[in-house]
């Protein structure tokens, strides 16, 4: 068995334990690090539009040797309704630039 640490962050900074935790191999230690990004995610949402979150492990000597995080983003219809019209915008300034009238002011 060997010694990994894992750390966690669910938007709080990071959080690492006191001591490494033992795994057969470092799969075992990067799926149970997978396991703890979906918890955190599970237990964090819904909670507002936007969330991330990240997991990282190191081997006893200190290595990184596997990192991953999982970001949420959420938009209602009001956000979808600017956000096409910012699109709009941008297609009609774009045109507009190719055809040599520049963009709209």
């Amino acid at each position: 068995m060997s010694k990994f640490t894992v750390t966690t962050n669910a938007g709080d900074g990071p959080e690492t334990p006191n001591q490494p935790i033992e795994f057969p191999d470092t799969k075992s230690a990067t799926d149970d690090a997978q396991v703890a990004l979906s918890d955190m995610a599970r237990e964090k949402l819904p909670n507002g539009k936007r969330a991330d979150f990240a997991v990282s492990v190191e081997d006893d000597t200190g290595k990184e040797v596997y990192r991953a995080g999982l970001s949420f983003t959420a938009k209602d219809e009001n956000d979808l309704a600017r956000e096409r019209e910012e699109n709009e915008a941008a297609t009609d300034d774009v045109a507009n630039c190719l055809s040599g009238r520049g963009p709209r002011k």
